[in-house]
C-alpha cells in the first residue's frame, strides 16, 4: 500500500515520515511532496492509495489538489490536516468520499488513528473490485442475455456482511414454509443469480442447503427435548412443507430416521 504526504512545513512533513509506523500499518512506500503542485505531480505518477495533506499549502491547496486527483484516481483516499478555522474550508471536499481529517496541532496517535480507518476503506473498495471482477469472469458467458435486474447491484454492499445477514434471517425465520430463494431475493432486494453467488462463495453452501441444514438442526434439538413428539409435527414447526421431505432430508444428514433418533432419546442411549 502506498501512502503520499503532501505538507509545506518541512518540520511537520518530516516528522510525520519518521514518526508513524508505517510497516506496522501494512504501508510499504511512502512519498512525500513540498505544495499542492507537487503533490498533484507526484500522485499522479505513483497512484497512491492513501494521501495525507495540509488544507492551506503555497501554489495548490490541498482540496483543490484532492479534487484534481480524484478526476484520474478515483479510489484514492484521503487524509486532510488542517487548523481549526478551516473546518468551513472542509465541508467543500464532501464530494471527495471517506475522507477523514486532523487537526493541528497533530499527535503520532491521531495520525495512526486516520491511516488505519484509510487503509480499511482501501481494502473495502479493492475487495468489491474483486467480487465485481470474479462475478463479470463467472458469468461472462450469459451476462448479455440476463435481463437488467438481474445483473450486479448498483451499490455493492460487503459480500461476508450480506451472506452473514441472509444466514441470520434464515435462522430467524426457517419456520416460514415460504422461505425460499426467491423470498429473499425479494426481501434483500437482490436477484436470485447474485444471492446463490455470493452466498456459495462465502460460505462454501448454497442458500437452499443452508435453508434444510438450519431446519434440521432445530428439528433434532427439537425432537432431542421432546422425545415423545409426532414427527409430522416436528416436519411442520421445522418449516417443511412435507413430512415424507423432512424424513428422506433427515436421514440423508444424519444417517438415520427421525422416528430412530426419538427411540434412541426415549431409552437414554445418549445418542444425541
Amino acid at each position: 500500500m502506498k501512502v503520499l504526504v503532501v505538507e509545506d512545513e518541512k518540520l511537520t512533513r518530516e516528522g510525520i515520515l519518521q514518526i508513524i509506523p508505517w510497516s506496522n500499518l501494512g504501508i510499504t512506500e511512502v512519498f512525500a511532496a513540498e505544495d499542492g503542485e507537487e503533490g498533484l505531480q507526484k500522485a499522479l505518477e505513483i497512484r497512491p492509495d492513501i494521501i495525507m495533506a495540509d488544507v492551506r499549502m503555497p501554489r495548490m491547496d490541498g482540496i483543490t489538489m484532492a479534487f484534481e486527483i480524484r478526476r484520474e484516481i478515483k479510489e484514492c483516499r484521503f487524509i486532510f490536516i488542517s487548523g481549526y478555522c478551516d473546518k468551513e474550508y472542509l465541508k467543500s471536499a464532501i464530494q471527495l468520499s471517506a475522507v477523514n481529517y486532523i487537526e493541528k496541532p497533530i499527535e503520532p496517535g491521531e495520525i495512526v488513528e486516520a491511516l488505519k480507518r484509510s487503509i480499511l476503506q482501501v481494502e473495502k473498495e479493492r475487495r468489491r473490485k474483486n467480487l465485481e471482477e470474479e462475478y463479470h469472469a463467472h458469468f461472462r458467458d450469459v451476462l448479455e442475455e440476463l435481463p437488467e435486474e438481474d445483473l450486479i447491484p448498483v451499490t455493492w454492499q460487503s459480500s461476508m456482511h450480506l451472506a452473514d445477514k441472509l444466514e441470520h434471517y434464515i435462522q430467524d425465520n426457517f419456520g416460514d414454509k415460504d422461505l425460499s430463494l426467491t423470498q429473499l431475493a425479494d426481501r434483500f432486494q437482490l436477484s436470485k443469480q447474485y444471492l446463490c453467488w455470493l452466498y456459495k462463495r462465502e460460505k462454501n453452501e448454497t442458500i437452499n442447503q443452508c435453508i434444510i441444514r438450519t431446519r434440521l438442526q432445530w428439528a433434532k434439538e427439537y425432537m432431542r427435548r421432546n422425545p415423545h413428539v409426532k414427527i409430522k409435527r416436528v416436519a411442520d414447526k421445522a418449516g417443511f412443507a412435507d413430512c415424507s421431505y423432512f424424513i428422506k432430508s433427515y436421514k440423508r444428514y444424519e444417517q438415520r430416521t427421525p422416528a430412530d433418533y426419538i427411540r434412541e432419546c426415549r431409552e437414554g442411549s445418549g445418542h444425541v
